[in-house]
């Protein structure tokens, strides 16, 4: 019976100490800590529906952690739901990327507020999609706790390259841009109101320099940081 009693309290520290992570994990996410009406108002297009699912599924398996945790059927459904989560937002960060280079590239010419404007909301739905991508990868961890070196090693490796990739390819389109707006000029019939431009020339400025410097490394960071938390010792003490 004590034996019985260790194992169980084990358990429950064990289960415990995910949530934890995940709280922290979770309060870095800011764009996943958006209700969903905020998050409705950039979503756009095909992908709304189905990442919006997703994130409600990854928002219930993260808040219902302790309890899921608890039950050996339910946990292996929503690991196999986890990994569907990643792949969609794999996908949809790819068709974002995408859009973002078709807009930046068509449109940019015929009207430049109106392709900043656009870029600008598939930003946000690529930041989204990543934050998605990122949280998926972490709550497989905690949810299978699975805590294999190797394992984890692949997960921080493919991630970090992935999202360097996203960066990057973000760089390029949003450089673009920002060079379309510096050297912008008015059309015959068609004026831009010169305070918008340069309100919007800033804009897009902050976005390029947060992607050049260290500031957009935060979420390889939190990955880093949160795939290392479970080899951290820990101390307990348990009274009877």
């Amino acid at each position: 019976s004590d034996q019985a009693l260790l194992l169980s309290c084990f358990t429950a520290m064990s289960i415990a100490s995910g949530q934890y992570f995940l709280t922290q994990i979770h309060s870095e996410l800011k764009m996943m800590r958006m209700n969903l009406d905020k998050i409705l108002e950039f979503l756009y297009g095909d992908k709304k529906a189905e990442l919006m699912a997703e994130i409600s599924f990854v928002k219930y398996a993260y808040q219902n952690y302790n309890s899921i945790m608890s039950h050996e059927a339910q946990r292996t459904a929503t690991i196999a739901s986890i990994q569907k989560a990643k792949k969609v937002a794999m996908k949809d960060i790819e068709f974002y990327l995408a859009d973002l280079v078709s807009t930046v590239t068509a449109k940019v010419q015929t009207d430049i507020l109106e392709t900043v404007e656009k870029a600008t909301q598939i930003k946000d739905s690529l930041e989204l999609s990543t934050q998605l991508y990122v949280m998926s990868e972490l709550l497989e961890v905690f949810y299978s706790e699975n805590y294999d070196d190797g394992f984890l090693r692949y997960i921080e490796e493919e991630a970090t390259a992935y999202i360097n990739k996203c960066d990057k390819r973000m760089l390029t389109s949003f450089s673009m841009l920002q060079q379309a707006l510096t050297s912008h000029k008015d059309g015959i019939f068609k004026k831009t109101d010169k305070e918008v431009l340069e309100n919007q020339t800033r804009k897009i400025g902050d976005i390029v320099d947060r992607l050049n410097t260290a500031e957009s490394s935060s979420l390889r960071e939190l990955l880093h940081s949160a795939l290392a938390a479970p080899e951290k010792r820990t101390d307990y003490r348990i009274e009877r």
